[in-house]
């Protein structure tokens, strides 16, 4: 790994005195750093489904052909998001971030000022490679400050960037659309991107003992809960089933070694990688084609289909939330059951959602919303459960991994609902839908009770 990619040494140890102030300090900042940078990555990643309609009447660019396009980024960024997780738990997340984020911008303003599809989807496949390297340095950061108990509400809070930064890209991608065209859907979000590269960099920092400080484990053993530490729900002592794995390396051991065996060996991150496919094909298959959707079927105009597509989003944050939260104080840290019950929910919101009266907006905005608010719950569980699975010297690796197969999922949410939509109909589309969440549902069955990994330093 090159020098300037390498994570920074240990810092001078902190004063014990001074250990609570600069925990409390430092901690708040990572989350909300990262939680900053993330809300811009999705700026510049969800801002193609409601210019797409645009698209389509200015450039007469068929949905064949942007299915086609949202399936290439997907397999590239699940791809990357793959290596850069390899790579994150070996590397400085600062440049990880911000890196990504600068290029993404730069692949953004070349998507802005193309006009033929092969440019197009040249420049969108670009944007998703550096997306990719958002989320692993992120789950390497979270999940050296935070400890497991802790993590469902944390991790949870971390989430919502992706609703907040959607939403607000749909809501202002339509307005700026409708003014100055589709160009602009991309153009400036560019420039907010290139801002949040430089905040990005400025403000994250790596691991505690980058820092000077004690791990988050030795801080709690030492018994500094004013820390802000939560005490609820510490991990359970008691012998899980699949994916269960008490941490007694020594020292010594090689990274490599634990990576293969707590991800690639682990039975119970495979099945969570599995219930991540069916998930993200709910949820890209609504959110990328809403707006067109809405627009063909239920008869509203861009900026109204972009302002209920961002419902989406926002019942997506609150049903993050509340996820982590029951997982913390109800589940002791186990992810799998609410996110079993959430989409069996689902399937119920995904019908009424596609049953819903043409015209009748409020009923398909409300009916979109419980589809954002029962999906976006596992989405995040589950890539916090495979952080669990993997223990923080594994996360990186463990949620790019989950990530690649969450995005795997474009073959369906792209190609296979544009197929669906023009030889059989939107009905067939949400059909597909509709099982992909029951699917998503029973997988979380056998891992029921997975918990976290004990760590030991």
């Amino acid at each position: 790994m090159p020098n300037w990619l390498a994570p920074p040494p240990p810092g001078e140890p902190v004063p014990r005195e001074q250990v609570p102030g600069r925990y409390r300090y430092w901690r708040n900042r990572q989350l909300f750093s990262t939680y900053i940078g993330y809300v811009v990555y999705y700026c510049l990643r969800k801002n193609i489904p409601v210019a797409l309609p645009l698209l389509k009447a200015q450039l007469g660019i068929t949905s064949t052909t942007f299915g086609v396009i949202l399936t290439l980024h997907d397999l590239v960024y699940g791809f990357a998001k793959y290596l850069a997780g390899t790579v994150a738990d070996r590397a400085n997340p600062r440049i990880l971030l911000s890196l990504g984020l600068f290029l993404a911008a730069a692949a953004n303003l070349g998507f802005g000022l193309s006009s033929t599809a092969a440019l197009l989807g040249t420049f969108w496949v670009i944007n998703g490679f550096f997306q990719g390297f958002g989320f692993p340095p992120s789950a390497r950061i979270l999940s050296h400050w935070f400890r497991p108990s802790e993590r469902g509400l944390k991790w949870g809070i971390f989430n919502t960037s992706h609703q907040v930064g959607t939403f607000a890209i749909l809501a202002l991608g339509g307005y700026w659309g409708s003014l100055y065209g589709w160009r602009s859907c991309f153009l400036f979000p560019a420039l907010i991107g290139v801002a949040g590269a430089i905040f990005v960099y400025a403000s994250v920092r790596d691991t505690p003992a980058s820092l000077g400080l004690p791990s988050v484990d030795e801080a709690w053993d030492e018994g500094q809960a004013e820390l802000g530490f939560s005490p609820a729900a510490e991990e359970s002592q008691e012998p899980g089933p699949i994916g269960f794995q008490k941490l007694e390396e020594p020292p010594a051991e090689e990274l490599a070694e634990l990576v293969r065996r707590r991800v690639y060996r682990n039975p119970a991150l495979w099945l969570a990688c599995l219930a991540n496919f069916f998930v993200y094909t709910v949820r890209f298959g609504i959110l990328n084609w809403a707006p067109l959707y809405l627009t063909q079927v239920k008869h509203c105009s861009v900026a109204a289909a972009g302002v209920m597509t961002g419902t989406f989003e926002l019942a997506g944050l609150a049903g993050c939330l509340m996820a982590g939260w029951v997982t913390d104080r109800f589940f002791a840290s186990r992810r799998a059951p609410a996110c079993f019950f959430c989409m069996l929910a689902c399937v119920a919101f995904i019908i009424a959602y596609w049953k819903a009266p043409d015209g009748n907006l409020q009923w398909s905005t409300f009916c979109l919303a419980g589809v954002g608010f029962t999906v976006y719950g596992p989405q995040f569980l589950g890539g916090l459960m495979s952080a669990d699975l993997a223990g923080k010297r594994a996360a990186g690796t463990a949620v790019g991994f989950h990530g690649f197969f969450g995005y795997l999922s474009g073959v369906l949410s792209g190609v296979g609902m544009s197929a669906l939509e023009q030889h059989f109909g939107w009905d067939a589309a949400y059909a597909m839908l509709s099982v992909a969440a029951l699917l998503g549902a029973l997988v979380f069955i056998p891992i029921w009770n997975a918990r976290p990994v004990q760590e030991a330093e």
